[in-house]
């Protein structure tokens, strides 16, 4: 009986250890990790097509549109850089000289620029004059004007509602300073391209600065204003404001502009001008009522 256990013992042990080589064999025959894929053959030339596209492949973030941040237009309330438009400005400078040496001895500069824009609904108009004359050593003119007109269409019609503010230095006249703003209702008769005719009435107020009289004037304005460009060359300037005090109608201020302008060079912008200011105060105190300045100046528009 001992003998027939060691007998048993003996052959599983014989059995076990073939399985094992067999396991261990068959594991050997199907490892694949020093396995080389055999490398493709190319032509002499090389590859003579692209490999085809990826696709199936899941989405990447690089592909996302990228984000933009939304622009504003118009006028945006805390940056006053954006109150004012860039666009559809028509601004112009000019200058002119005048003198004399010898027997006399004379200067005179007359100088100005404007900025004026205008659309389909809207029109501001600024602009700056300064005239200066030194005769003998004397001071016999010196002074500097600014004016500024806005006007608004009201819907589709002909009328217009109007703001005309002006501020005026005159060394020689009896006040330091003259400040005047108006507003009213304009109405234009024509107003096509090249051609404009309109008339304007309101109420305001005036006040001198520095004078006998610094108490606020008020007073009305009744104005004109007509401008034809007749051809690429040439144009005409007329402007006429009336403003008498409500109080006593022989008590009045008139302003007239006249200008010619004749178009030098297109390629350069520079135009040559023939103008004439005509200021007319009733009250002028010590000085006299009427100033005119006339004055031929080069233009240049920018």
């Amino acid at each position: 009986m001992p003998a027939f256990r060691h007998l048993a013992i003996f052959v599983v042990f014989l059995s076990s250890t073939g399985l094992a080589q067999n396991a261990w064999s068959q594991a050997w025959l199907n490892d694949n990790s020093n396995y080389v894929p055999p490398t493709p053959s190319l032509s002499e030339n090389g590859l003579t097509q692209p490999p085809p596209p990826l696709t199936g492949l899941p989405p990447s973030v690089f592909d996302a549109p990228a984000a933009t941040t939304p622009v504003a237009s118009g006028p945006i309330w805390y940056m006053p850089w954006t109150w004012i438009p860039l666009d559809g400005w028509e601004n112009s400078a000019e200058l002119g000289l005048n003198g004399a040496t010898g027997n006399t001895e004379s200067l005179t500069v007359q100088s100005g620029a404007r900025f004026k824009r205008k659309t389909e609904i809207t029109m501001f108009d600024l602009r700056l004059l300064q005239n200066r004359t030194k005769s003998a050593g004397l001071i016999s003119q010196n002074n500097v004007l600014l004016y500024a007109d806005f006007e608004r269409k009201i819907g589709q019609t002909k009328w217009n509602y109007f703001v005309k503010q002006g501020l005026e230095y005159d060394e020689l006249k009896a006040f330091d300073l003259r400040y005047f703003l108006n507003g009213g209702l304009g109405y234009s008769w024509i107003d096509r391209d090249g051609l404009l005719f309109s008339t304007r009435f309101g109420a305001g107020a005036s006040r001198e600065f520095g004078g006998a009289n610094n108490d606020w004037i008020p007073e009305g304005v009744f104005g004109a204003t007509y401008e034809h460009q007749f051809n690429p060359r040439n144009k005409v300037i007329a402007k006429f404001d009336y403003f008498p005090a409500w109080n006593d109608f022989s008590n009045y201020r008139t302003i007239t502009d006249l200008a010619w302008e004749y178009l030098l060079s297109e390629e350069r912008n520079l135009s040559i001008k023939l103008g004439a200011l005509h200021r007319y105060d009733s009250t002028p105190g010590t000085a006299k009522p009427s100033d005119l300045n006339y004055s031929a100046m080069l233009l240049y528009k920018f």
